[in-house]
């Protein structure tokens, strides 16, 4: 019986976030901060535009990299799954 629960809720989470349009999107739905989320999406643009222009666009909040934890970890994950988005610019 807990399988059964237990898969129904796999295949549930699977289906809402296969509707999410954007990974912002899909890291709400998962229930990440807004923290996390406002870092990641810096940290995703600054490698987007580094990626680019190699020297405009670095997006980061140093009050907030030292005061919130969340943020900073989003920051660099951003910045690091982007980049793997991106190696094509490389």
């Amino acid at each position: 019986m807990m399988l059964k629960t237990y898969l129904a809720l796999m295949v549930g989470a699977v289906l809402v976030i296969g509707c999410a349009d954007t990974r912002h999107e899909r890291l709400l739905e998962l229930g990440f901060t807004r923290d996390y989320l406002d870092g990641y999406q810096d940290g995703c643009s600054s490698r987007t535009t580094e990626a680019k222009t190699r020297l405009d666009g670095f997006l980061q909040d140093a009050e907030r990299m030292k005061r919130e934890p969340k943020y900073a970890n989003g920051w660099n994950d951003g910045y690091d799954q982007c980049y793997a988005d991106n190696r094509d610019y490389y």
